[in-house]
């Protein structure tokens, strides 16, 4: 007596099938996806790296620069100084010598012309106009007394100024060590920026790592606990996907 074989097309065997091949497919998707994105968020981690510690490197550059012109500055305010005072001390002198006041006045003349910084020149309240002509008078006796009055005039004018309570030209003289100063601050603060952003795209790494984990995990089990496992790794991946976008990006 012969038994025939029956096929059943279509029955359980094939719809389980069905569905194992719908979720794996589905996890594959997820994974590829993760892969991805954890790929290019550690690129973004990595270009932003690379600026911090350009923007780092830099920041100490200029602030080196200017540690170097705030010493430079602060040298030629001493020496400003001292021809002050060296130069005071001569006016004095002839005060109190009139027979050595034309020597005097010559020296002190020469102290504030031709020693003293422009801006110290200009803080003493000396027209630029006055050292041009003491500079450029002749030996004649014509010259010689308007050179003498331009420099009774100077000497005045000397006496009744302050330079070493004089903000203004202490601002000036100032005035390009602290634009490296806050040049130097603004490229740290980039620096601290970059480091920040690089934080956070590592922290959407980690977020992708989890999604990784579930998706993958998923594929383990052969019950519907698998879909709620797939489903917490999507959920992880959607929310590494809004996390970054909230990121700045760079692309040099």
């Amino acid at each position: 007596m012969s038994h025939s074989s029956h096929v059943h097309v279509g029955g359980h065997g094939d719809g389980e099938s069905s569905k194992t091949n719908k979720f794996e497919f589905a996890a594959a998707v997820l994974l590829g996806i993760a892969g991805i994105l954890t790929a290019l968020s550690s690129f973004q981690a990595g270009l932003w790296s690379g600026k911090m510690s350009e923007h780092y490197g830099n920041a100490n550059k200029i602030a080196t620069a200017a540690s170097a012109e705030k010493s430079r500055a602060i040298v030629e305010m001493s020496k400003d100084a001292s021809v002050d005072i060296q130069a005071k001390q001569q006016i004095l002198e002839g005060n109190e010598n009139p027979a050595a006041k034309s020597r005097t006045t010559q020296i002190a003349g020469y102290l504030y012309v031709f020693q003293l910084s422009e801006p110290g020149y200009k803080a003493m309240g000396f027209p630029e106009e006055m050292k041009k002509s003491l500079k450029e008078e002749g030996d004649s006796p014509e010259s010689e007394k308007k050179q003498e009055a331009m420099l009774n005039d100077l000497l005045k004018r000397a006496w009744e100024a302050d330079l070493s309570g004089n903000e203004a030209y202490r601002e000036e003289m100032l005035a390009k060590s602290n634009e490296q100063s806050a040049e130097a601050d603004k490229t740290f603060a980039e620096g601290v920026g970059a480091k920040e952003n690089s934080d956070h795209f590592e922290l959407a790494d980690v977020i992708f790592a989890v999604s990784l984990f579930f998706t993958g995990i998923s594929l383990v089990f052969r019950t519907n606990i698998r879909w709620t496992i797939i489903i917490v790794g999507g959920v992880f991946l959607l929310c590494g996907v809004i996390y970054m976008i909230t990121i700045p990006w760079t692309f040099s």
